[in-house]
């Protein structure tokens, strides 16, 4: 072959290289994100290294809710349908990060997303965030079903985006032309492809407000497990004083409703595996994880609002003798499993012995432990405390006021009921509402008693929504009840 071939091989490879540096750096290339003081704005906004996998670039992602306002849960306007807390001047809600990827910012979900509370004590109350609280408000399915069917409308076009875009912000020409012609084609391609890995939700029940199934995607999406039809709806724990789980000689204690981890460091990296990250993400997420991990190790959630020091008239007054009364019952039937010093405490409770629905039990195999512990044999994670146990972990009571719905699925609506027996406990009631209740103890579950929020309807005949079992405290006389029920309220 002729020089003159080789030169011109050589000079098509040398543009080949330099385009596809060019590409990385435009589109790919990570920015760190500015650094922060804070550690709670770490937590409910700093990037978990998934970007690549779940970001939306920023502009595409921010008018999808003024272009699909018919795909939003009972046609409300803006992200906060989805039950997350979006504080004003923020660019995005609790929950959501923006990484820069190149010269494009992107907003992808982070641990916040499930873990933020919010509450508030009379109906006209603005919501006050509670930061690493219970999600009993999000609603992380809406939030992905909206996405997808975004992506399979029609109406998902570049003339409408840019239409929309260009209404709220002056974008630059290069700008323009990248949207246009790369980014919108691409993001409905790649909502199109989530609506395909999530087609397995369509033959289960509906997760609703404050629930998700946390560990089906992962078998079927990251493990390359085959859809064995289980069921996981669960609800989203909070991620307070976790400093208490570091071990001791004498034991380890058990994360996730079914125990499935004894390791929070672990918990940590896996659940942002989970979420999208992947090991070429994980350098330049690790920092932002420790300093998460961090958070929760110290947060602690705010003291209950329930007190004998308030007036008797008030409805968040307890009385002093009922909540010492209550304390004593507390201490006799109920601190060996949920005190840090009890023998039961963070241990998995036999779901024979429990009673609870045990659908979330069945949903963790041991093949999913199994792989999950030898994931990507590539690139060597180091996991060692996955498990596979048969009950359902006792967990503490800290802000006990903020969980509401209570037991592992979310099953009953209120303290009250809990110490109803199973039979008597509410077969249906309504999810999704902040207010607390403050006869009942936990948050107001009736249509229409809170206007502000959009409630779900929860049934428990649904498979996974049983309500019965945890019979501990259900046999109390009335009065015992109550006394219990005045000092729960105050955990």
């Amino acid at each position: 072959m002729s020089l003159r071939f080789w030169r011109v091989l050589l000079v098509l490879l040398i543009a080949m290289v330099v385009l596809g540096v060019g590409a990385w750096a435009s589109l790919l290339r990570p920015v760190p994100q500015p650094a922060t003081s804070d550690p709670a704005r770490l937590f409910n906004h700093g990037s978990i290294g998934n970007e690549t996998a779940q970001g939306l670039p920023y502009w595409i992602w921010r008018v999808l809710p003024q272009i699909f306002p018919d795909l939003m849960p009972a046609n409300q306007d803006g992200y906060g349908a989805f039950g997350v807390f979006w504080a004003k001047g923020e660019e995005v809600p609790v929950g959501l990060s923006v990484k820069t990827l190149g010269v494009i910012p992107r907003v992808a979900p982070n641990c916040a997303f499930c873990h933020q509370g919010s509450y508030r004590l009379a109906p006209q109350d603005a919501a006050r965030l509670v930061s690493a609280g219970p999600g009993t408000r999000v609603d992380p399915q809406a939030y992905i079903r909206f996405l997808t069917r975004a992506g399979a409308d029609p109406r998902f076009t570049a003339d409408r985006l840019m239409q929309e875009i260009q209404a709220i912000y002056a974008m630059p020409l290069w700008e323009r032309l990248t949207y246009r012609y790369l980014l919108i084609p691409a993001t409905r391609k790649a909502l199109q492809a989530q609506a395909t890995q999530f087609a397995w939700m369509v033959n289960r029940p509906d997760w609703g407000p404050g629930r998700i199934d946390p560990f089906n995607p992962v078998k079927f999406q990251n493990l390359r497990l085959a859809d064995d039809g289980t069921i996981g709806n669960s609800d989203m724990m909070p991620l307070w004083d976790m400093l208490s789980v570091a071990p001791t000689p004498l034991r380890r204690f058990a994360l996730h409703w079914d125990g499935l981890q004894t390791d929070l460091h672990e918990t940590v990296v896996s659940g942002a595996i989970g979420d999208g990250m992947d090991y070429n993400a994980f350098p330049g997420a690790e920092a932002a994880l420790a300093g998460m991990e961090r958070f929760i190790e110290r947060m602690q959630p705010p003291a209950s609002p329930f007190s004998s020091g308030r007036p008797a008239g008030d409805p968040l007054h307890v009385d002093a003798a009922a909540v010492e009364t209550g304390r004593t019952i507390y201490v006799a039937e109920c601190a060996v499993c949920h005190d840090r010093d009890g023998a039961r405490y963070r241990t998995p409770i036999p779901v024979a012995e429990l009673g609870t629905d045990r659908h979330r039990l069945d949903m963790w195999t041991n093949a999913a432990r199994a792989r999950y512990s030898a994931y990507e044999p590539g690139h060597t994670w180091g996991f060692r405390f996955f498990e596979k146990t048969e009950g359902y972990v006792a967990v503490p009571l800290t802000g006990l006021w903020l969980r509401g719905p209570y037991l592992h699925n979310g099953s009953v609506p209120t303290l009250a009921a809990l110490l109803m027996a199973p039979e008597e406990r509410p077969a249906v009631f309504w999810r999704g509402s902040d207010l607390v209740d403050p006869a009942n103890g936990g948050f107001v579950s009736t249509q229409g008693v809170d206007p502000q929020r959009h409630l779900w309807r929860y049934d428990t005949k649904e498979p996974g929504n049983a309500n019965g079992g945890h019979l501990w405290g259900t046999e109390l006389d009335a009065p015992s009840k109550a006394a219990l029920l005045a000092y729960l309220k105050t955990l």
